[in-house]
């Protein structure tokens, strides 16, 4: 765990350490796969990245999870992205969204499973946790989020949040483990807590622990 006196430390820290690894894939293949968290935490380390110099046509996007709602939701995370990563000199990179069609739940998961499949192995991805241990739309007291967690037949599931919107889409663990760089970024002396408590709890972040390559953490 690294620990940064304050957020913007950890920002820049964190989307410097991306763009590395993203920069050392590209060399060696070609391209540069990356999956992302949502909701207010990394907003900052996005912005940064989108102002980084590094061959973005060539850096595929997609997400860690997702709301079932529309790209132009508050709730999405697809318009968190827009607003932060996808622009300035990242707005050469290809994205791929996490929803397809809003017409069937059901549908939509198979047509992500499909999308997704270029994501087998990628080569960055950044986890975030939220106060009751869930990471990605892994939560707690969720059958549909235990067939995320403990499945190896797929690599996209639908889940269900304590929280509106309920309705999720999020990367199984199998896949984001693969991850040639697994990243956590971790706020709050709460959030901390639950992290080291974890196992002892049975949270579903606790599953990602012996995969992570680094935590990225900052009381403020």
């Amino acid at each position: 765990m690294i620990s940064f006196e304050s957020k913007l430390e950890l920002e820049k820290r964190l989307s410097s350490d991306i763009a590395q690894y993203l920069t050392a894939a590209i060399s060696k293949n070609g391209k540069a796969t990356l999956l992302l968290s949502g909701g207010s935490t990394p907003g900052g380390v996005y912005r940064i990245l989108s102002e980084t110099d590094l061959d973005w046509s060539k850096v595929i996007i997609g997400l860690v999870d997702e709301r079932y709602v529309g790209p132009e939701n508050d709730y999405s995370n697809h318009l968190l992205l827009k607003n932060t990563l996808l622009q300035n000199k990242a707005q050469g990179a290809v994205f791929i969204p996490m929803v397809s069609n809003l017409s069937d739940y059901v549908q939509n998961q198979q047509e992500i499973e499909a999308a997704y499949r270029i994501f087998t192995e990628p080569d960055v991805c950044l986890l975030g946790m939220g106060p009751d241990g869930h990471t990605a739309s892994v939560f707690p007291n969720d059958p549909a989020s235990q067939n995320a967690l403990q499945n190896t037949t797929g690599n996209i599931y639908n889940t269900n949040a304590p929280a509106h919107p309920t309705q999720r889409i999020t990367c199984s663990a199998n896949l984001l483990c693969r991850s040639k760089h697994l990243l956590l970024m971790l706020t709050g002396e709460q959030k901390l807590e639950v992290f080291e408590q974890a196992q002892k709890l049975k949270l579903p972040i606790a599953a990602f622990k012996n995969y992570i390559q680094e935590t990225y953490y900052t009381a403020s």
